[in-house]
């Protein structure tokens, strides 16, 4: 029997560090800077007059912005008018989180859509709900040629051929628990699961991931909005018919010495009739915030701006081999070419390496495979150094492929 593993790019290093943020930082009031460079320019959007959705694409204009790809962007101050919907998503800018980074003011009185999207009606062709940028899809249904796909990101849910499954992120749901409430690193919405018809309905995209800041300040008026929710449901065919799972809800960071919101912020799960999926998490870094009349859901974590990027001595983990099979350092996690391909009917050795993680710690994985239920395992524990350590886990995959996460937790 064959079994394929793909392991998934980013989440292979999702981590729990909270311990690492709580340092007092209060120091010189004004002492933050973004790190921007200007490079970029101002993103100053011009009002349209009437109500616009504007697609932000930094490949079209006459200067290409973030031209490395990794979506970090160096402006000097960001304006977008109250007509204005700038649309941010991943079938654009990807699944890496976006990071706006300002030397200037930042005034945000339209919206920024990172919002996922609805999965696919039952009866539409099977294509995966897209998320926000920075976020993860939502998965496909069955169709006759295939069966249900799980959502993707580390808490992307799959159809269990019973029930829906939405994504979770705060709160397990159909899915998995992950990130932390200091969105270091950041890590968006997942997708909810395509269902088991056919026909049958799609699953939502999670919502994006956006961190803005600012040297100086940001202004989000009365009527401005941040929007970073998972996308809801497919709908199914019948009132007794099967539907798609919703997506989780994304991430949103904002850091300036000044932060002052009368708008909204929102990273709520996508919905499903009686239930819906976990939502995700806003957080505001200031030395000076005011709300008053804002609305923020679910509701936020504050501090003082800290670190915008994690560090580069951070934890992480990666999976080493499968089987006696090396992982590739960046591994794809691709369902159409998979990172490692196995034969074997029995349980298989899972090599495991960490940096920066306390030795002892057990890593939790979680393997989405393509038919079949969820597997878990968990390694023995690290063994080496806190700056290189090694565990091993035993793992039996189905035939097919399976899409693998690592969560390392620990009590500092």
């Amino acid at each position: 029997m064959k079994a394929a593993l793909a392991p998934m790019r980013a989440p292979l290093r999702l981590i729990s560090i909270a311990c690492v943020f709580t340092t007092s930082v209060m120091q010189a009031l004004a002492q933050f800077s973004s790190g921007s460079t200007g490079a970029d320019g101002a993103l100053d959007i011009l009002d349209p007059g009437t109500p616009t959705t504007i697609v932000f694409d930094p490949a079209v204009g006459d200067i290409r912005l973030d031209p490395d790809g990794d979506n970090v962007y160096h402006f000097t101050t960001i304006t977008i008018p109250a007509n204005v919907t700038l649309r941010l998503g991943a079938d654009v800018l990807g699944h890496t989180p976006v990071h706006w980074l300002a030397s200037g003011a930042v005034r945000i009185e339209g919206t920024l859509d990172l919002n996922g999207q609805a999965g696919h009606a039952c009866g539409q062709p099977p294509v995966p709900g897209i998320a926000g940028a920075g976020g993860f899809n939502g998965g496909p249904a069955a169709s006759e040629s295939a069966s249900g796909s799980a959502g993707d990101g580390p808490g992307g849910a799959r159809y269990p051929g019973g029930g829906f499954d939405h994504a979770g992120h705060v709160t397990a749901n159909g899915g998995a628990i992950y990130g932390n409430l200091y969105l270091m690193p950041l890590i968006g919405g997942s997708g909810g699961a395509g269902n088991g018809g056919p026909p049958g309905a799609g699953g939502g995209g999670g919502g994006g991931a956006i961190l803005i800041a600012s040297d100086v300040s940001i202004d989000l008026p009365m009527g401005g909005s941040i929007r970073a929710n998972g996308g809801n449901a497919g709908q199914q065919c019948t009132s007794d018919g099967t539907r798609g799972g919703a997506g989780s809800g994304g991430a949103i960071r904002l850091m300036a010495p000044r932060v002052t919101i009368g708008g909204s912020l929102s990273a709520t799960g996508g919905a499903a009739p009686f239930s819906s999926a976990s939502v995700g998490r806003i957080r505001i870094e200031s030395f000076q915030r005011t709300l008053a009349g804002a609305s923020i859901s679910p509701g936020a974590s504050f501090g003082v701006p800290f670190q915008v990027f994690p560090p580069v001595s951070g934890p992480t983990v990666r999976v080493v081999s499968v089987a006696g099979v090396a992982v590739i350092p960046s591994p794809t996690g691709s369902f159409q070419m998979p990172d490692v391909t196995i034969e074997a009917v029995s349980a298989v050795p899972v090599e495991l390496s960490a940096s920066n993680v306390p030795p002892g710690t057990i890593l939790n994985l979680r393997f989405v495979p393509e038919t079949g239920d969820v597997i878990t395992a968990m390694s023995s524990p690290l063994m080496g150094s806190f700056a290189d350590s090694t565990a091993s886990a035993s793992v039996t995959f189905p035939r097919g492929f399976s899409r693998g996460y690592i969560l390392a937790t620990w009590t500092p």
